[in-house]
């Protein structure tokens, strides 16, 4: 740009030479001709990028000029010899405000004044007292004309920019016979000159202006004289009232904005912070109707970002979090083990206290991924490098002095975040987010995945067997071992009693008559206190041979239907038969450890098929027991 200056500045000098007089002689002695006015098709479209120079002949000045805009923001770029560049944006909707930028420093002012690229008062009842932009003043000069004539200079071809250029001029006298006179020079390329490159843009295409302030029009001696040349029209590229990565404007409306309302929502977030060159990539899934969201990522040590979660909170190992705002609890896991069982508490910053009460509610996603408290302002919209639309927002958060950049699609759902350092503009972190399918998730965890982390291992009358009617292994492959958990689960807190559904895990095994039996094991309530959350009454959970009891009595009356789902989308009532419904193990086994002699053999063939010793097989505990032998116990009792 500068070079182009100094060639500018070189052509002003030759330009500067011209004389006044040709174009005083049409004032002092009009053309016999028929005056005629200007075309009103010189006007500019609605997007548009223009470039040329501004001439101050007076001051012997020149600057260059870079307008453009769309149907947001009109941009005006200056840069005059020795001044560093300057950048002006104007909002075209809602406040409709103006920022000023010092593209050298990045320093940003908002709501500032319009800028005045030549300010003359005597020319105002010509081009109007707007001359923020070249279109307004070229809007100026359309408006003048429809109360004022002029002549065409005939016999006079110019070809500017590759295009025959037509000359019209006017002699503008003033209100009172002492006022000023002024002349005003006008060139474009007329209608049947060759076409300009890009449409929308058609002839007649204003080339330039000349306005000349005299005493009289007898003087060549100009009192005021500038001129407008124009030389490239385009479409703008999209990205011209981008205002620099970590600059912040100033003194702008900034507001609380109303993000896309993220209720049932999966996604994978990538951190990255570029000091010390690390990704945290988490996976979440948030579900307002399951109530829960869950978090999952190859380690915390760093913290836990979405909750604003400090390194000091989870365990080293932690790459899994689980909060139930059914039950009020937390759960951690790590490498796919139980590491934590804990009540729900308000130190994370997805758990808000509902105001007015003491309960645990869900905080809304979208405010997990944006601070609900920065107030943000519009920038200029923008495209990915896959083509996706997205519009920017910008706001300074004060309490670490950072710029943060947002980045939404057009219905406001994030897309992409950015926190700038305040005045070295060095970017702190960023965010990515990619979007997947709620029910691709891998986090679409079932309960008795972690009812291991309920379960405080108090084995004693907490598992029981029961044959289900008329069902076969067969049909338990369509509905799955997970959906028969559940299923269970959910006819014993319907029928029985409530319960939590982590305190219940089922397995199976075929009876002899190749029926369906299934083992129902119901860990005892724990002694850990949830959360402070709405619909769960934690003192209302019975001891397993309460639950055991009450389930004996449902079954037998057949009042503990269970409601499956099969893969095929129909749902079933499947019934236990309260006859076949018996302890595991035998009440009559009280303080024995081992196993029949059955039991022994299957044991020491599945021993010897994973290369265990029978001798190692004896130290088993009934824990073990009941989860290894229960095929030979099925079999050899």
């Amino acid at each position: 740009m500068k070079a182009q200056l100094a060639i500018l500045s070189l052509l002003v000098g030759l330009l500067a030479a011209q004389d006044l007089r040709s174009l005083l002689d049409i004032c002092a002695n009009p053309p016999k001709t028929t005056p005629k006015t200007l075309s009103d098709k010189i006007s500019l479209p609605e997007s548009y990028k223009i470039s040329g120079s501004m001439t101050d002949w007076m001051k012997a000045s020149t600057s260059l000029l870079v307008e453009s805009a769309s149907k947001e923001f009109r941009v005006l770029e200056k840069q005059t010899r020795d001044q560093m560049p300057e950048k002006w944006i104007q909002e075209l909707t809602g406040a409709k405000l103006t920022s000023f930028i010092n593209v050298t420093s990045g320093e940003c002012i908002g709501n500032v004044s319009k800028p005045d690229l030549f300010k003359i008062s005597r020319f105002e009842s010509i081009i109007g007292a707007d001359t923020s932009s070249l279109y307004s003043i070229i809007l100026g000069l359309i408006e003048f004309d429809k109360s004022h004539t002029g002549f065409f200079v005939e016999d006079h071809v110019e070809v500017v920019g590759g295009v025959n250029a037509q000359k019209w001029v006017t002699c503008i006298d003033g209100a009172t016979a002492n006022d000023t006179k002024v002349l005003l020079e006008v060139r474009y390329a007329g209608e049947e000159t060759i076409r300009p490159a890009q449409s929308p843009f058609s002839n007649p295409l204003l080339l330039s202006i000349r306005l000349a302030e005299l005493p009289n029009f007898n003087s060549t001696v100009a009192l005021n004289h500038v001129s407008v040349e124009l030389d490239r029209y385009e479409l703008p590229v999209g990205n011209e009232a981008a205002v620099v990565h970590g600059v912040w404007c100033k003194n702008r409306n900034d507001t609380v904005l109303v993000l896309k309302p993220l209720d049932e929502y999966a996604a994978i977030l990538n951190y990255f912070d570029p000091s010390t060159n690390r990704s945290d990539v988490v996976e979440v899934l948030y579900s307002k109707t399951k109530k829960v969201i869950h978090i999952a990522g190859d380690s915390f040590e760093n913290g836990v970002k979405l909750f604003k979660a400090t390194p000091k909170r989870y365990k080293n190992g932690t790459d899994y979090i689980l909060h139930d705002f059914n039950y009020g609890y937390e759960f951690t896991m790590s490498h796919g083990a139980c590491q934590s069982f804990s009540p729900l508490d308000d130190s994370s910053e997805d758990v808000l206290v509902k105001n007015g009460t003491d309960h645990f509610i869900m905080n809304n996603m979208e405010w997990l991924l944006v601070d609900p408290g920065l107030r943000f302002s519009l920038y200029e919209s923008d495209v990915d490098m896959v083509g996706t639309a997205f519009k920017t927002y910008r706001a300074y958060d004060g309490r670490d002095e950072t710029i943060v950049e947002l980045h939404v699609t057009e219905d406001m759902e994030v897309h992409s975040m950015a926190r700038f350092r305040m005045g070295s503009r060095h970017l702190a972190v960023s965010l990515t987010v990619q979007r997947i399918p709620m029910e691709s998730s891998r986090l679409n965890m079932k309960t008795v995945q972690l009812s291991n982390c309920y379960d405080e291992q108090k084995f004693a009358n907490n598992t029981l067997m029961v044959q289900i009617k008329d069902k076969t292994l067969s049909d338990l492959s369509q509905v799955g071992l997970n959906g028969l958990n559940e299923a269970v689960a959910s006819s014993i807190s319907k029928n029985v009693h409530p319960i939590i559904p982590y305190r219940v895990i089922v397995f199976y095994v075929e009876s002899r008559d190749s029926g369906l039996e299934m083992i129902v094991r119901v860990a005892e309530k724990t002694e850990k206190k949830p959360g402070n959350v709405v619909g769960y009454n934690y003192t209302t959970e019975l001891t397993t041979a309460e639950i055991f009891k009450l389930m004996n009595d449902s079954m037998t009356l057949d009042k503990m239907p269970i409601e499956v789902l099969k893969n095929n989308g129909v749902k079933e009532e499947w019934m236990a038969d309260a006859s076949t419904m018996k302890m595991y193990p035998p009440e009559n086994d009280d303080g024995f450890i081992g196993y029949t002699g059955g039991a022994m053999f299957v044991l020491a063939i599945f021993c010897l098929l994973i290369g265990v010793s029978i001798g190692a097989v004896g130290v088993f505990v009934a824990t073990r027991r009941q989860r290894i032998s229960t095929l030979a116990y099925q079999v050899f009792e």
